[in-house]
């Protein structure tokens, strides 16, 4: 088999590589697809990253047996082969086609980097991708036994090799191992003007069984990017089938190509499970503490919590705006309540992305002062002394707390999708 990985070709001003993908695709027509594309996340919080840290890997062979179609480019459609046999490939011939396609298209502050090898590459090297930091020198034993090719610093060597350890099998069977995205483009000459996708095509879609992030609560659509890309919108489910039979509900605007690709999106791989606030600088972690603190709430509504694990480390904790409901859901926070968090780690703080309430300390409210017998409301005479009647002098003891509901459920608590980042599991697919 041939594999090609290819990363960063994009920039926060434009482009896009799963377009690159498709332009790939159609330029090698006379080999065989004998895997699906893969979109595969990286480590959302390295300083360098681009917009959603996505790297894309294609599997090509000789096709055998059935086939499935899995897009349309430029009115052909593009099959994937479930059996192949071995064929031999000039690897420099297809990489001077792929490099030229990158070359013309990657945006001018990028660093492209393309990998073309004869299999997987070792799957370590993705879990060091999405949880950690990868380096050029962590790469170079591995890729050289590969072919390569890079521009203007060729960063995306390094994301490109990752795509292709991704075995899309998750260490743990239980676990979501992949999700699947369709995605549709515009005709180019749509390309940086508004899309024309309706609320109502999107709510249509929404509904579908194992569908997810398509819009916000509110109504808000979340699958419909708002920079001058190539893509009209993706589609995200569980199920390629479910995508494949029901995008073209969404409109009226319609896509010229379309290619479904293999995720790692919504499967929580990215966070180091941790039994300790052992925070490290550009990971993410899950793990169970305790609220220590009252919330703290910001210029901007931004919200800041402390937190601390059973060996009493604190750190703090940060719910941003854009995490809209789920801040309502933090400010009802007590001390003493334990919750599983999910998050980045920046410096000393957590940015949370979701948490899970465990358990809550009961909840009081203080109860009116007592009347006295001669028909007067009762003064404190200071904390935890008695209640005295300014009138008369008689004195009551301070009457009990009165409990009251916390307003809170246990369970998994989590933002808006639009605000979710591209790997983290939504809760209607936690199992």
């Amino acid at each position: 088999m041939l594999h090609i990985g290819i990363d960063d070709t994009d920039s926060l001003g434009g482009g896009c590589t799963t377009w690159l993908i498709t332009e790939i695709i159609s330029e090698l027509s006379e080999l065989d697809l004998v895997d699906f594309p893969r979109l595969v996340r990286l480590n959302p919080n390295v300083p360098w990253k681009t917009r959603g840290n996505g790297a894309l890997s294609l599997v090509f062979g000789k096709g055998i047996g059935s086939k499935e179609k899995i897009g349309e480019i430029g009115n052909k459609d593009i099959f994937m082969f479930s059996n192949y046999k071995e064929l031999s490939f000039n690897k420099e011939s297809i990489l001077a086609k792929v490099s030229k396609i990158v070359e013309k298209n990657s945006k001018k502050d990028s660093q492209p980097g393309i990998v073309i090898s004869d299999s997987y590459l070792p799957e370590g090297l993705y879990w060091q991708g999405v949880r950690g930091l990868v380096s050029q020198k962590d790469v170079d034993l591995i890729l050289s036994d590969c072919l390569t090719f890079g521009l203007r610093g060729s960063r995306g060597l390094v994301g490109a090799a990752c795509a292709l350890s991704w075995s899309s099998n998750s260490y743990n069977s239980k676990e979501l191992k992949s999700t699947w995205e369709l995605i549709g483009y515009r005709d180019k000459k749509l390309w940086g003007s508004s899309r024309n996708i309706s609320s109502d095509s999107v709510s249509r879609v929404s509904q579908l069984k194992g569908v997810f992030s398509c819009s916000d609560l509110d109504g808000k659509i979340a699958m419909v990017p708002n920079s001058p890309c190539p893509v009209l919108w993706g589609f995200r489910g569980t199920d390629r089938n479910t995508l494949i039979d029901n995008f073209h509900h969404l409109g009226p605007e319609k896509p010229v190509r379309w290619l479904l690709y293999q995720t790692n999106q919504a499967t929580d791989d990215h966070f180091n499970f941790s039994e300790s606030l052992d925070l490290v600088d550009y990971t993410s972690i899950w793990t169970d503490v305790s609220i220590s603190s009252k919330v703290k709430i910001i210029k901007g509504g931004h919200r800041f919590i402390k937190v601390k694990d059973a060996q009493d480390n604190e750190v703090n904790c940060a719910i941003f705006e854009p995490l809209k409901s789920l801040r309502n859901i933090v400010d009802k926070l007590e001390i003493g309540d334990e919750v599983t968090i999910c998050g980045s780690v920046s410096g000393d703080t957590i940015n949370i992305e979701k948490f899970e309430i465990l358990s809550l300390v009961p909840r009081f409210t203080k109860p009116p002062n007592p009347t006295c017998s001669c028909g007067k409301r009762t003064h404190s005479s200071g904390k935890n002394s008695k209640y005295r009647c300014n009138d008369c002098g008689k004195k009551y003891d301070r009457p009990p707390m009165i409990p009251k509901s916390p307003e809170l459920d246990l369970g998994w608590f989590e933002p808006p999708a639009s605000s979710r980042r591209h790997l983290t599991k939504p809760i209607n697919l936690v199992r």
